[in-house]
């Protein structure tokens, strides 16, 4: 354990110094430059070699100088216009600076942002927006085949190349769960409902959508990658299925890739996603700025948590029990409904794989027998949660 903890914090090391060498200028070669910067959070890229090599295919070192004359991407920067940016530019580009803007905002490595006056400025883009857009896209290009060889070396080989203090995502206990009640207010009669001083407001979706000033629903990147490949074996939707909220979704709707909905909207989709059986991931944050619906075939927080890595999400901070064997009926329906394959059958009926077992609690609203209760795990209380200033993955 020691060493694997001195292997992470030689890494975080090295990361960070590349990251300084590159904010500060110290990397001669532009395209070097740009891409340490675009990999501080997520420290070295594994196929680093392909993607500087895609990069210097893509830009010229003149848009590289100019990209830096733009602030790092964050909710909570103002965005410049190009001709603020310019003043921030080495002195010998100044003169094209307006089309080596014009160039990387067709390219997709500037992106727009409302500023206070409302206006539109640029800020530059970051790994997961060109990611998102390379899987949209999937033209080919070597940089659209380095993009998505990275997403998908995080989703089947090594999450934990991430740099976060903890969990970026967490697990959404299904609602009837724990209360008992549907999105319309009926009472579930097959569901136990677990001691209500457990169940705290982040758990409750409901509570936190009416904390949202801009809710949008996007595509899925996940299922679309897997698509893309010709490895997706599920049939899932792709098309608007997961959620961006506040200065997320407000980036999405003003740049049009995103659908604004209201929370009656918001309210009716999530149900809708849940009862097809997949898994509710929510960013793990003060102000949660998304949320995913997964499927453990394609998604990449269900897959790395089935490899046992805790950086992209964690368990909800709830488990399954089994608070009345006797009545198991043996149907099925807990276990067809989910995704991490922790529910089982013995001679003695139904049993529970703790070390699978996330939370979700699909397979409690699917008991007809209320055989299975969702419990608290012992001695969790609301953790703290942080702020960021963007989506990472």
């Amino acid at each position: 354990m020691t060493d694997n903890f001195a292997s992470i914090h030689q890494l975080l090391r090295d990361s960070l110094e590349q990251y300084e060498q590159s904010r500060d200028g110290a990397a001669p070669d532009p395209h070097q430059r740009l891409l340490a910067a675009l990999e501080h959070p997520y420290m070295t890229m594994p196929n680093h070699d392909e993607f500087l090599a895609a990069l210097r295919q893509e830009l010229t070192a003149e848009e590289c100088r100019a990209w830096f004359a733009y602030p790092d991407f964050s909710y909570r920067v103002t965005a410049l216009k190009p001709e603020e940016a310019v003043a921030n530019a080495d002195t010998d580009i100044r003169a094209s600076f307006t089309e080596l803007s014009q160039s990387l905002i067709r390219k997709g490595f500037l992106t727009a942002m409302p500023r206070p006056d409302g206006s539109t400025g640029y800020l530059r883009t970051y790994i997961l927006y060109l990611c998102y857009n390379a899987v949209e896209t999937n033209d080919g290009s070597p940089l659209n085949q380095a993009l998505q060889t990275f997403w998908q070396y995080i989703a089947d080989e090594d999450g934990s190349r991430l740099r976060t203090i903890a969990p970026e995502h967490r697990v959404l206990p299904n609602p009837v769960s724990l209360t008992g009640k549907t999105a319309d207010g009926k009472i579930a009669m097959n569901v136990e409902i677990p001691d209500t001083r457990e169940v705290i407001p982040t758990d409750l979706c409901e509570e936190m959508l009416h904390r949202c000033s801009h809710i949008a629903v996007i595509n899925c990147v996940c299922r679309q990658a897997m698509e893309n490949r010709g490895d997706r074996s599920c049939d899932y939707p792709i098309k608007e299925v997961c959620f961006l909220f506040n200065e997320a979704a407000y980036e999405a709707i003003r740049g049009g890739w995103g659908r604004q909905l209201t929370i009656d909207e918001a309210r009716r989709l999530l149900e809708e996603l849940r009862d097809m059986g997949l898994v509710q991931v929510i960013s793990n944050l003060q102000h949660p700025l998304s949320l995913c619906n997964c499927c453990s075939c394609c998604c990449i927080c269900l897959r790395t948590m089935a490899r046992n890595e805790d950086t992209m999400a964690c368990p909800s901070r709830f488990t399954v029990q089994i608070s009345r064997p006797a009545e198991c009926i043996g149907c099925g329906a807990c276990a067809k409904v989910c995704q991490m394959s922790a529910v089982t059958f013995t001679d003695s009926g139904v049993a529970i794989l703790k070390d699978k077992c996330i939370g979700c609690g699909q397979c409690v609203s699917r008991c007809p027998k209320a055989v299975l209760k969702m419990k608290a795990l012992p001695e969790t209380q609301e953790p703290d949660r942080y702020c960021v200033d963007r989506i990472f993955l």
